[in-house]
């Protein structure tokens, strides 16, 4: 049976599901639900999913919710290479722990820092909040960079060995959504300046995306028009 996969490719997770499907060649059904039209909200998806978030994995009956989980479940039950989920348990182990530090920091600062300097103005905002929680989470993001810089990427040219994994996937997709902040206010720091400091950091993002090319920029291409759009649209 065909895994049918829910995403908002507008989701950096959701992107980092179809990417590593496409680059090693598992066949999903794709269905989207709109995250801008809180489709997820919808009694038809809370009734296959109750969370109510997004990605989610659908096989028959079993439901999966949560990115991490679902690469690792597709990685488990596919003949994929195994540097993306190593099959020792030390190799596995490393992976893990990059997914499991990843949320809370890269995607705690990253998505934060988009969020509360870009998204919430198609909310009602900006709101009165948004300038302290966008500091907090350019500091959670800051120090995130540093860690990947001077710690997983130390002595190697992937964060949990010398072959790209799911957690660099993971992980560039997170640092990749910064590009929206083109739409922020000028004195937000754009991608460029906050990757600047950090050469092994954007040597490693180069890496990945030419280990699953031509399926990293395709996917995220959606991104990219969007961060055009509200950047013209904050410019009116």
């Amino acid at each position: 049976m065909k895994p049918v996969v829910y995403v908002d490719r507008m989701s950096q997770p959701s992107r980092a599901i179809l990417i590593f499907c496409r680059a090693v060649g598992i066949d999903i059904e794709e269905r989207t639900v709109k995250i801008s039209k809180r489709e997820q909200t919808k009694p038809e998806y809370l009734a296959i999913s109750p969370l109510g978030k997004l990605p989610c994995l659908q096989e028959g009956e079993f439901v999966l919710p949560e990115s991490a989980a679902i690469l690792r479940y597709l990685a488990a039950t596919h003949p994929v290479p195994s540097h993306w989920y190593p099959e020792d348990a030390r190799g596995r182990a490393r992976v893990d722990a990059a997914l499991d530090w990843q949320h809370a920091n890269v995607r705690g600062g990253a998505a934060r820092l988009v969020f509360h300097s870009v998204l919430t103005r198609n909310m009602g905002g900006p709101f009165p909040s948004d300038k302290l929680l966008a500091k907090q989470a350019l500091n959670t993001l800051k120090a995130a960079l540093q860690a990947i810089e001077t710690v997983w990427l130390a002595g190697r040219d992937y964060v949990a060995g010398d072959h790209v994994s799911l957690a660099d996937l993971l992980m560039c997709c997170e640092l990749e959504q910064l590009v929206m902040l083109e739409a922020a206010d000028s004195e937000v720091p754009r991608i460029q300046q906050l990757l600047d400091p950090f050469p092994k950091v954007a040597s490693w993002r180069r890496r990945v995306d030419g280990a699953v090319a031509p399926h990293y920029a395709d996917i995220s291409q959606i991104l990219y028009i969007a961060t055009e759009r509200m950047a013209a649209k904050s410019k009116l």
